[in-house]
């Protein structure tokens, strides 16, 4: 029949595409784990312009005797580094990271928990548009002065 209204296989195909594209093209806003506590919220309001204008920032919560805190925004990569005195676990809050924990890699999205233990070498790298920012927490409390180097590596001679 002509001009009938039965579908094509050609109007399926582009009426699956349209309705891919719409799906593709969420007006959402990304997705951001919160941080909740007795104390005013941590994330709200914003990083300030001076904390934006770093790689990394370092935003201490709290401290008690057995474990430290911190809100962290990364925009670019952490050195290769390790911790001798202290445990480590990560909430990823916002953003995607890729993680290298010891000989793995693995890339982290928001939600994602990440356990580093005392001596495991280890950084993050933002993969994002934006910065990633994590919720830390050290045992024993973090003094800034636990953030190991690896020493470069030394190639042999030709």
């Amino acid at each position: 029949m002509k001009g009938s209204a039965q579908p094509t296989p050609m109007r399926i195909v582009l009426l699956a595409c349209v309705l891919v594209t719409i799906g593709c093209t969420s007006t959402q806003p990304p997705v951001r784990g919160r941080v909740i506590t007795t104390l005013p919220d941590p994330v709200n309001p914003l990083w300030s312009e001076a904390e934006q204008a770093r790689n990394i920032a370092v935003r201490r919560l709290r401290a008690t005797a057995e474990v430290s805190v911190s809100l962290i925004r990364l925009v670019g990569a952490e050195q290769p580094h390790f911790h001798k005195d202290h445990d480590l676990v990560v909430v990823l809050l916002s953003g995607s990271a890729r993680l290298h924990l010891g000989n793995r890699t693995v890339e982290v999205h928001p939600g994602d928990v990440m356990e580093i233990p005392r001596g495991v070498v280890h950084w993050a790298e933002n993969t994002g548009p934006g910065a990633s920012e994590v919720y830390a927490i050290f045992s024993p409390p973090y003094n800034g002065l636990d953030n190991l180097p690896m020493p470069p590596l030394l190639l042999p001679s030709p």
